[in-house]
């Protein structure tokens, strides 16, 4: 079944390649080079090749779900490696694609032909960045329902994703520590104890009130309550679920603990492990309400003769509201739209390089971007400067003023590449969790509008100060 899935695929690329070469927009050059680029990496193996080995890797994904035994376990693993596998190899055709294309009409000499045709001086680059957009289409939507079509094969259900919500996580509106209160803790300690505190520098002391004071909001003493505001804008929906994992440290990770729980009127006594997740539906009659109030009061150990001062919440997603919105379907669907969002910049960043470049370099600099935005950007990769350090009167040098300058700008830049990382959404889709629609918004408007458009008028300057075909500048 997989592997005629993958063929009906490949078939269905190859019509929706057709069916782009044989559209009737003959007028614009734009689209004439657009269509022109397609049928380049399909006449060169790039589509076909490329194609098979997408749609041959979805194929065997369900021999990664043999030793499996739950349906949700079998469909998290498809989904999670699965559009792992996609995003991948479209990046990968896609930078191919927009490093060769570009490259191989400079070296050959065909793109002076191509700028002296009128208009045709600024619809290279845009005609390509639309073809390549094509193409990624033409992968990525067989790919997205063959995917689909597994998701049901292995979940043994066909609607899954249909049927199945995705949730939205609603975290607690925590109370913040706010400095005054750190003062007061500090002034308090440095009483009690003056030589402990007292010894310590107040960056440091300051660091460690802080600390301590964001740990016990954190926590909820024994025989103690804690209560939490939750805010959800659109009111709560049917099947709401409050999700903890509770943390009673190493020396009782064995022991059992009783929580009691207050949701609206009703309260309910469970039963808790360190560091287990757990999750308590909510009564029905909190359904639609947009603020709530749960409180949760630690009773202290099973074994009376076990003493546990406390339970803490370690971690964003320690405690949190699971409400459903939306399906499964809709989310990966989101999330595959991200996708082409990315392709996108990665079209205008390839076209742009390699105005400038040859094809290996242009290929390496793409790779490179890519797994710099994989990583977030280089953490730590320019030195911070340290007050407290001795000062080098060689550092008020000229040459020294500039360097530091381009090392922030370069710190800059890199810690702009985690939006790159915020808008991969695979792993969440695959845990079940909701793409919004502000999200889908947010990466068009950051990555497909910001990053590609000054990517695409960096390389129209560029492209427009060369003379091509004589490989001189202007």
């Amino acid at each position: 079944m997989p592997v005629l899935m993958a063929i009906l695929a490949w078939f269905l690329m190859a019509l929706l390649v057709t069916a782009v070469l044989r559209s009737r927009l003959q007028s614009a050059s734009i689209f004439s080079i657009a269509r022109t680029l397609l049928a380049e990496g399909w006449r060169r193996g790039v589509l076909p090749v490329g194609g098979a080995i997408l749609f041959v890797g979805l194929a065997l994904l369900p021999l990664l779900v043999e030793d499996a035994s739950e349906a949700s376990a079998r469909l998290q693993i498809v989904l999670d490696y699965g559009q792992l596998w996609i995003a991948t190899v479209v990046i990968l055709l896609t930078s191919l694609m927009a490093c060769g294309s570009l490259c191989d009409e400079i070296v050959t000499g065909r793109m002076r032909f191509l700028v002296v045709q009128p208009g045709s001086r600024w619809s290279v680059l845009p005609g390509k960045w639309l073809g390549l957009l094509a193409a990624s289409f033409t992968l990525l939507f067989p790919a997205t329902l063959m995917l689909v079509l597994i998701s049901g094969q292995v979940s043994s259900s066909n609607t899954v994703l249909m049927e199945s919500p995705a949730v939205s996580l609603v975290p607690p509106e925590q109370l913040q520590v706010t400095p005054e209160e750190i003062e007061q803790y500090l002034a308090f300690q440095k009483l009690e104890d003056p030589a402990g505190w007292g010894r310590l520098d107040h960056e440091e002391a300051l660091r460690i009130a802080y600390s301590r004071l964001d740990r016990l909001s954190r926590s909820v003493m024994r025989g103690g309550r804690s209560d939490y505001r939750f805010s959800y804008s659109t009111g709560l929906s049917k099947g709401t679920e409050l999700a903890f994992r509770p943390s009673m440290g190493r020396a009782h990770r064995s022991q059992r603990a009783r929580m009691r729980v207050h949701m609206g009127a009703s309260s309910l006594e469970i039963l808790i492990r360190n560091g287990l997740r757990f999750r308590v539906p909510l009564p029905e009659a909190l359904e639609g309400e947009r603020e709530i109030v749960i409180g949760i009061e630690f009773l202290g150990a099973v074994d009376e003769d076990v003493r546990i001062p406390s339970v803490n919440w370690s971690g964003t997603d320690a405690i949190q509201l699971r409400v459903p919105e939306g399906s499964h379907l809709s989310t990966l669907i989101r999330s595959q739209l991200l996708l082409w969002i990315r392709c996108a910049f990665i079209a205008a960043l390839g076209l742009t390089v390699s105005t400038f470049l040859g094809l290996p370099v242009a290929t390496l600099f793409v790779f490179c971007f890519l797994i710099a935005a994989a990583g977030g950007g280089f953490s730590g990769a320019f030195e911070e400067s340290n007050d407290a350090a001795h000062h080098d009167h060689g550092q008020d040098a000229p040459s020294r003023i500039v360097l530091d300058a381009l090392a922030e700008g370069g710190d800059w830049i890199f810690s702009q590449l985690a939006t790159w990382n915020q808008h991969v959404t695979g792993d969440r889709v695959a845990a079940g969790e909701v793409v919004t629609n502000s999200e889908v918004l947010s990466g068009l408007a950051r990555i497909g509008l910001l990053w590609a458009g000054v990517t695409m008028l960096t390389g129209l300057w560029i492209s427009s100060r060369k003379e091509h075909g004589l490989g001189a500048d202007r």
